[in-house]
């Protein structure tokens, strides 16, 4: 980038903060640093925009489009041994919590933006979209959310684990967890120095439930 650029490029970023905080405000969504969000039913949809570079000048706005249920991060918390920490923390926790569930991704959008002049309309677009989403995948349970995470080119186990355990389904909680963990998967979260990953934690707790209904 020339030095021009890189002005421009600062100054498009601030405006671009100011102008996702007011459009969501207005349409309803809340912000924690920088995310936008919105609760419909139980669940948390979530709408990240920012800018990059574009390789041999200029900038692009980009905008992620995420989605989960409230509930996810719940069972997470029991499974992770951290209910009640979690129990202590704000409802922004959801949000950027490093000890979450994660998200399923609706949409990713990258397209070229000329200046602040563009913005208002352009994040407009954004939030249209978002919205449209939302209201096309309202995921009524756990089950539907997990026949869609199912579905996905690369199917998240953790995630598909969390829901059956939600389910109370734990007889097929269990297959996938000693399926995945035959497989050398962790889950991606580990405690006690990295000893112990999650999925460990998820058999147990499974386990346990499973004898609770004998």
């Amino acid at each position: 980038m020339t030095r021009e650029e890189r002005r421009l490029f600062r100054e498009t970023e601030k405006q671009l903060k100011k102008t996702c905080k007011e459009l969501g405000k207005r349409r309803g969504w809340k912000t924690i640093a920088g995310t936008q969000y919105q609760v419909r039913g139980e669940i948390l949809y979530e709408l990240m925009v920012f800018l990059r570079e574009r390789a041999g000048g200029g900038m692009d706005l980009m905008a992620w489009c995420t989605c989960k249920p409230l509930a996810l991060d719940d069972i997470f918390w029991k499974v992770f041994q951290m209910e009640e920490a979690a129990a202590s923390q704000p409802f922004s926790f959801h949000v950027r919590g490093a000890f979450t569930a994660r998200s399923l991704t609706l949409d990713k959008r990258r397209a070229p933006l000329s200046g602040p002049e563009e913005l208002e309309s352009a994040v407009e677009a954004v939030f249209d979209r978002a919205e449209t989403l939302a209201a096309e995948n309202p995921f009524p349970d756990l089950a539907a959310f997990r026949a869609r995470l199912e579905a996905e080119e690369r199917p998240q186990p953790l995630g598909i684990i969390l829901c059956l355990l939600g389910e109370g389904n734990y007889p097929r909680a269990m297959e996938c967890i000693e399926e995945n963990l035959a497989r050398g998967e962790r889950g991606g979260f580990s405690r006690e120095n990295g000893r112990r990953s999650i999925l460990e934690d998820a058999r147990d707790y499974c386990a346990a439930r499973l004898e609770e209904t004998l």
